[in-house]
């Protein structure tokens, strides 16, 4: 059964509940239309939103298989990219306290986010250094 929007509102919307005016949502008709006859209606075809639909699923599938060959270990201090069957190289950097000057100690400090004194001596410092990272 064909349904035709009322004679005086030609751009009413077919619902499961009647025709509703478009822009006010007021209900014009009430009454039941079935899925099917508003589907017509509108020209929508079911057949084709199946269709696209399980295409939809086939790419999500897709994706997802391809998630656990590649994984994304995130933190706030680093990021790692691991690929299946690889390895990790770390890369350590060696820090020679020692040799450092008050002022590179200082800017150590800084980037390991440590406190300190900037009145401290340069033993303070380096022995602040040595702690945390040992």
């Amino acid at each position: 059964m064909a349904i035709k929007a009322p004679s005086y509102q030609k751009d009413a919307i077919p619902t499961r509940k009647g025709w509703i005016h478009p822009n006010t949502g007021e209900t014009l008709v009430g009454g039941s239309i079935s899925q099917k006859d508003i589907d017509e209606y509108l020209g929508i075809e079911v057949n084709s939103i199946k269709a696209e639909v399980a295409q939809a699923q086939e790419v999500q599938i897709d994706i997802m298989e391809n998630v656990e060959d590649d994984i994304m270990i995130e933190d706030d201090l680093f990021t790692i990219d691991v690929e299946d069957d690889s390895e990790i190289d770390w890369e350590v950097e060696e820090i020679d306290l020692d040799s450092m000057t008050k002022a590179q100690l200082i800017e150590t400090a800084e980037e390991w986010e440590i406190e300190i004194d900037p009145k401290s001596t340069k033993s303070e410092i380096k022995q602040l250094l040595e702690e945390e990272l040992f």
